[in-house]
């Protein structure tokens, strides 16, 4: 029985790239790192997410997505459209959320999300 998602993994091209992208656009703390630092995990919550450069796994614009919960979506989708981040859907509403979505270096999906209260 699945009790819960020990660790989302994003594959990348450029370790360096996404390291930056990471840590300095989506100011994740790093956490583990393997591989000689082509793999680095970032704890979000309980939620790991592995950021690996490997050359059998390759990234795809059409692989895994990852919604970031954001306290005030507004002022992180504007922080990030000022670090230069294009937004390829932008803030949208749901019965229960807002989000909107963007990529990472490679054209990995990313997307920061509100949850609305009920």
């Amino acid at each position: 029985m699945i009790r819960e998602v020990a660790f989302v993994a994003i594959a990348v091209s450029d370790a360096e790239r996404s390291r930056k992208f990471y840590q300095e656009t989506l100011e994740l703390k790093p956490g583990q790192t393997a591989l000689g630092g082509a793999w680095i995990e970032y704890e979000i919550g309980a939620t790991t997410i592995g950021v690996g450069c490997h050359p059998d796994w390759k990234p795809s614009r059409d692989g895994t997505s990852i919604a970031f919960e954001v306290d005030d979506i507004d002022a992180v989708i504007s922080r990030l459209k000022e670090q230069g981040v294009t937004f390829e859907m932008e803030k949208i509403e749901t019965p229960v959320c807002w989000m909107a979505q963007f990529r990472d270096p490679d054209g990995n999906k990313l997307l920061v999300h509100k949850r609305k209260t009920p």
